[in-house]
């Protein structure tokens, strides 16, 4: 619940949310949203809805990551459109020591 808080105090920016964390983020859509709030680089997500164009999406923010020198260690594009709870919840714990954490 504390990371969903998290991830739609950001969202809400953007006039987007999450409800489920780990259903949500599983299309990659509002997890390069997200990404590009921090990051003010220009993520364009994929417009399909099949697994392909979600595992896209989740890649192009996995690299948007590696570019902003961001450690993710043992996650895969498939874990997140999978919706494994653990890896998501881990993605999710990255991004708040880099992005949140970092800025104290």
């Amino acid at each position: 619940k504390t990371f969903t808080k998290w991830v739609n105090k950001h969202l809400n920016k953007a006039g987007s949310g999450v409800k489920d964390l780990f259903q949500d983020l599983r299309d990659g859509r509002k997890l390069l949203t997200l990404l590009g709030m921090f990051t003010a680089d220009k993520l364009r997500p994929e417009r399909g809805r099949m697994r392909f164009h979600f595992l896209q999406n989740v890649e192009t923010a996995l690299k948007c990551l590696a570019r902003h020198k961001v450690k993710v260690v043992n996650i895969h594009p498939e874990h997140i459109v999978d919706g494994n709870p653990k890896i998501t919840l881990g993605l999710i714990w990255t991004l708040i020591l880099h992005f949140q954490i970092s800025e104290i």
